[in-house]
């Protein structure tokens, strides 16, 4: 059993309540103005609510008409997607809701509130046939061509088009405006998918607590169609209408403030690191292997390489499993899996170095402790920036049980400056619970044999670090067997070291210490 079902079965009682109401409304005859009234004070409250929780903001209702039918056709984030378009017009929008949803306890019940219809997939004439009666009549219907929310159901993000960023529209849409006689007006819908995004519902693999995330709706202007006879319009042409349609909803968002951000056109993620060799003949005496954090690109350690160009010294940048392109391709990753990659890129680098200097962030920075442990013979130097050996988060503890529970959480603030996180973050929004679970365990794991560690080291650590508790940098500097060893503090910034608000400092003291190590 799916787990909304197990909360369909919860809301049923409250169901069988709210649909007696309405019986006995429709046996007094005073079923119609009970109904206007309910949906009146129903956008009239979620419009509050979004207003205060979401600051929500409407742009170009001018280009819906004031009367007559026409289809409002949005992109498809969040189940708050129907209540936001359903609030923010002065018009009553009438929806296309999939049949399924007739035996949903409650939600059956808003459907029909709405006098929306149910249509079942993969064809349904005589449910289509009542729709263009109804836009006919003057109905404003509102429709999600993608079919369904990416991510939702058994449809994955991966499924998105390069060009638009949104599902492969489908044909209906423009079906129903030529039949009808009706324009489409096409709206994009941005940051429903941060506020509550399908893996809180109906997924439930994420707490279900709705965020306070900017919301806007942007109208676009209408798209009209010439066809009048819907069976003279070709397969090729449909598909075309429908290509445009998607084209202009797609023009009317801000894909960055999807739950996983993109780009659009979407380019495929490099998966494949950054590789420079930059020696003529043979090894050169000393090489660098950079590790990223978890959740994160290598953006956050990327900074380091022109430093490394600089002083001529061969360097290997890998992207640990489950990381640099989306955040589900973190399900199933473990810590020995990004041990392992860690392992293979330093037998790379080997070929190309006699001594190999291992830099750390974060989770790269308990791998590269792990990395001088096992192999003293070919690591030479580590450096630490924020490793991830004590955890701020008071739930820590917890995640061996959370994985059981939710598959996802949300990845905590890594910055302390809100500029450098909306023009620098690329890490993901959410993590895997059971990689973080593993992560931790492998934390506890590497502090016990810390003693192992004898390897000079320099120990990078910011005082306002909100992901990994500063205490972590004096654990390992007093538990590790280095005789030399260095701490540095740094004052403001967050755990993105490489990125927030000292990252100069940051990189200079690195290549300071390299150059030092190297004699370059």
């Amino acid at each position: 059993m799916e787990r909304y079902e197990l909360l369909n079965k919860v809301a049923r009682p409250v169901d069988m309540m709210l649909g007696g109401a309405l019986e006995v409304a429709k046996a007094t005859g005073i079923y119609q103005p009970v109904r206007e009234a309910i949906v009146h004070m129903i956008k009239k409250s979620m419009m509050d609510g979004f207003t205060k929780n979401n600051n929500i903001e409407i742009l170009g209702v001018e280009n819906v008409p004031v009367e007559g039918g026409a289809i409002i056709a949005a992109n498809h984030q969040s189940w708050l997607d129907v209540q936001a378009l359903g609030s923010s017009s002065e018009r009553e929008i009438h929806f296309i809701a999939k049949s399924e949803f007739t035996d949903w306890p409650i939600l059956s019940k808003m459907i029909d509130l709405t006098e929306s219809v149910f249509i079942r997939r993969g064809g349904d004439d005589e449910g289509i046939t009542e729709v263009v009666n109804r836009l006919k009549e003057g109905w404003l219907l509102g429709i999600f061509p993608e079919g369904t929310i990416p991510g939702e159901e058994e449809v994955s993000r991966d499924e998105l088009e390069p060009e638009t960023g949104l599902l492969k529209g489908k044909t209906g849409v423009v079906r129903l405006a030529i039949m009808a006689g009706v324009p489409i007006i096409p709206v994009g819908v941005s940051g429903t998918g941060q506020a509550f995004p399908p893996e809180m519902y109906p997924r439930l693999e994420m707490p279900p607590i709705q965020k306070k995330a900017p919301i806007t709706l942007k109208y676009g202007k209408p798209i009209y169609f010439d066809d009048k006879d819907i069976s003279k319009v070709s397969h090729e042409k449909l598909r075309e209408y429908t290509n445009n349609v998607m084209k202009e909803i797609s023009n009317l968002i801000d894909f960055n403030r999807c739950f996983v951000p993109i780009e659009v056109p979407i380019k495929k993620p490099d998966t494949s690191g950054l590789r420079s060799y930059p020696v003529k003949d043979g090894k050169s005496e000393y090489g660098a292997l950079v590790l990223h954090g978890f959740t994160s690109s290598l953006d956050c350690v990327k900074g380091i390489a022109p430093y490394l160009e600089k002083r001529g010294i061969a360097y290997r940048f890998p992207i640990l499993r489950g990381h640099g392109t989306v955040p589900h391709d973190m399900v199933g990753t473990t810590y020995e899996d990004w041990l392992e990659d860690a392992e293979t890129a330093l037998d790379e680098l080997t070929e190309h170095a006699e001594k190999i200097i291992v830099i750390g962030l974060s989770m790269g920075g308990l791998v590269s402790i792990d990395l001088g442990i096992r192999h003293p013979d070919v690591v030479s130097n580590v450096v630490l920036m924020a490793a991830a050996l004590k955890f701020a988060d008071p739930m820590s503890p917890l995640s061996p049980l959370l994985a059981k529970v939710f598959k996802f959480w949300e990845s905590p603030n890594s910055y302390n400056d809100e500029y450098l996180k909306e023009k620098n973050d690329t890490n993901y929004p959410f993590f895997s619970t059971e990689a973080f679970a593993s992560l931790y365990e492998a934390s506890k794991e590497v502090e016990k044999r810390l003693s192992k560690f004898d390897r000079p080291i320099l120990i990078l650590q910011s005082k306002k670090d909100t992901v990994v508790d500063p205490n972590a940098a004096k654990i390992i500097n007093r538990k590790i067997s280095s005789k030399k060893k260095e701490l540095v503090w740094f004052e403001e910034s967050g755990h993105e070291m490489g990125l927030d608000l000292e990252a100069d400092a940051v990189m200079r003291k690195i290549d300071e210490y390299v150059g030092r190590v190297t004699g370059k």
